[in-house]
């Protein structure tokens, strides 16, 4: 295995920047395709059965691409480094599938459509899969240092929620009075701009590998036997396939509150306690280990989301404070989310010595998007059971206004409860890691790391050096 490079590893100020706002464009893009897109098609006249076949199919799909890519990551070695390439691939590809993905025609017939919303979708989901895998371990080659990767991930998710938020409150608004393709075009055209940078400014500088390839078979056994990257991802699974909020944002404010401008107010509200979690997060991992923050922020967040479905939202006023409340729990969780898949990474390699950056991504998108794939499906076909009528303007039935409701908060908090359960198996902490990453890049010996770590994680596997 390679050790870290000799040249300055110095992080400068503009690849940092650089960094963060890439995340605000790549999820101006996820606000825009990924959670509006049921929204979208209903508009354009699909019925929501066919919405629930378009995006089981293609968000199994999109899932199962990622560990593809990840082998690919894996296996084929750029001069010019391990990720940073697929990023600027990826670049091009995201822009033009995201505008063919508006052009969906309004008045085709319902197979045009039904055609049109499925390759449209499975070319955009393909083009960001390319940017989204390696982006999150593209830390790994950037630095060795655990706490500034957590830096740096921690403010990436913050620019990532802020990223969703102007989506959020800018689309409903906006397409009210301009219409999707509008919308489509102005939207990538800003996410583009924000992702720029990094494609320039990006280094890579600490590359860790083998001189030979490992093997798919080393790849596999590296996933499986890296228990704790399938525990926290189980978690995510769990909590994920209950969190119905984010595809049915619109629909909850045309609905229950009769304003689809409201659907704006709300993710407007949510920005401000997002803005104080991107500020105090990574001051307060700096002394407390993440996972206990993590883990607190889903225990609270579910307890505000029962207490917000008893109350309801007939008195705007309360919904709006509870909401605002639950914004800065969510909001950290979302920060820390992605920051643990590095960490799973130096416990792969400490435990197996194999080192598979690309699969180990490849799995944490694969549970995010397995989870849109299931999650999406059963939101739309709960709300047919509901009643639901399609086409823009429909009128709903009363039951519908209580199914949105059950879906917008009961869902999220019982998910989050049992992810809470599956991660009281999660065992890894960041002074762990950071020993870890010491033995992995060959600054302590396997005697050394094991004096410190062996009672809890078993003996480090022989790395090659």
């Amino acid at each position: 295995m390679e050790s870290a490079k000799q040249e300055s590893t110095a992080l400068q100020k503009k690849e940092r920047i650089s960094y963060w706002v890439y995340f605000l464009g790549q999820n101006i893009f996820y606000g825009l395709v990924a959670i509006n897109m049921q929204t979208f098609f209903t508009d354009v006249g699909i019925t929501l059965t066919s919405i629930a076949a378009i995006m089981l199919f293609t968000k199994i799909w999109d899932a199962v691409n990622d560990p593809i890519l990840g082998v690919i990551i894996d296996k084929v070695h750029f001069k010019s480094g391990r990720f940073l390439p697929w990023i600027r691939i990826s670049f091009p590809l995201i822009f033009v599938s995201s505008v063919f993905f508006f052009l969906l025609p309004n008045q085709g017939s319902p197979v045009v459509k039904v055609v049109w919303a499925t390759v449209g979708y499975v070319a955009w989901s393909m083009s960001y899969t390319l940017c989204d895998v390696p982006i999150f371990v593209l830390p790994t080659s950037m630095t060795d240092d655990v706490r500034e990767r957590n830096q740096l991930l921690a403010i990436g998710r913050f620019f990532a929620m802020i990223g969703v938020t102007v989506s959020s409150v800018s689309i409903p608004i906006l397409q009210a009075r301009f219409g999707w393709l509008a919308v489509g075009i102005i939207f990538t055209i800003v996410a583009c701009i924000a992702m720029f940078p990094l494609l320039v400014n990006g280094k890579e500088r600490h590359i860790v590998r083998r001189e030979k390839s490992i093997t798919l078979k080393q790849m596999l056994n590296y996933v499986i036997k890296n228990k704790y990257l399938i525990i926290f991802y189980g978690a995510l699974l769990m909590s994920g396939l209950l969190n119905f909020t984010q595809y049915i944002q619109i629909y909850f404010a045309r609905i229950c509150l009769g304003n689809q401008d409201l659907a704006s107010i709300i993710s407007l509200l949510s920005l401000l306690p997002l803005l104080i979690s991107g500020i105090a997060i990574p001051i307060i991992i700096k002394k407390v280990d993440k996972f206990a923050v993590y883990l607190t922020s889903n225990i609270i967040a579910a307890l505000i989301g029962i207490v917000l479905f008893f109350i309801g939202y007939s008195n705007l006023t309360v919904f709006f404070i509870m909401m605002f409340i639950q914004g800065f729990f969510t909001g950290a969780n979302n920060i820390l989310l992605f920051t643990f898949t590095p960490d799973c990474i130096e416990y792969g390699t400490y435990h197996t010595g194999e080192r598979a950056e690309g699969m180990a991504a490849s799995v944490q998108t694969f549970f995010s998007k397995l989870v849109g794939s299931i999650s999406g499906p059963i939101a739309m076909l709960i709300l047919a059971g509901f009643g639901f009528v399609t086409g823009e303007g429909a009128i709903q039935p009363p039951s519908v206004a209580g199914g949105v409701w059950i879906l917008y908060t009961l869902g999220p908090a019982v998910g989050m409860i049992l992810a809470v359960i599956t991660l009281q198996f999660y065992k890894l902490r960041t002074a762990d890691v950071q020993i870890m990453a010491q033995y992995n890049t060959n600054k302590i010996s396997k005697d050394e790391a094991e004096k410190l770590l062996k009672a809890k994680f078993g003996e480090a596997a022989e790395l090659e050096r």
